[in-house]
């Protein structure tokens, strides 16, 4: 697999840290990086970026001899490479969604912005001064975007 750039491990690091800050400090579940595969049905196994399982889960989808968890993360977290596909990506993060995922968020730097995809099938874009949230799924999370993409 190639290297996503430097771009990409910023944002994603970036992120993985304000969510897992968040998620230990207030003992919510586990965050995950990009190298835990997790089971959609018997045709897929992805690996989001970053991804975060609630307590409550996590003991239900983890497969203590395997090397990925039985069902989707409550959230999955894909951030866009050069490379990388939108209507794919997108795509994927759908069937996350329609396997039991319950918030979806497709990074896109280039454009510094979020989508934000939920169960039912809505999702919205947040750019400029916005900020992202974690809704029930991540409840008290909040980073604005204008941080999550300043420059050094």
């Amino acid at each position: 697999m190639p290297s996503m750039g430097s771009q990409h491990g910023d944002i994603t690091t970036r992120l993985l840290t304000a969510v897992a800050n968040h998620v230990y400090e207030h003992k919510l579940g586990r965050v995950l990086e990009g190298q835990t595969g997790f089971r959609l049905g018997t045709d897929h196994c992805f690996a989001p970026d970053i991804s975060f399982v609630s307590k409550e889960r996590f003991k239900l989808i983890y497969v203590s001899e395997g090397r990925y968890f039985s069902a989707p993360p409550d959230l999955a977290v894909e951030v866009l490479s050069a490379s990388d596909s939108i209507t794919k990506t997108e795509r994927k993060l759908q069937l996350y969604l329609a396997h039991g995922s319950r918030l979806a968020w497709m990074v896109h730097p280039k454009s510094k912005s979020v989508r934000v995809y939920r169960p039912d099938g809505s999702s919205e874009v947040l750019s400029g001064n916005q900020h992202l949230t974690g809704n029930s799924v991540l409840p008290g999370f909040r980073l604005s975007l204008h941080r999550l993409f300043e420059e050094i």
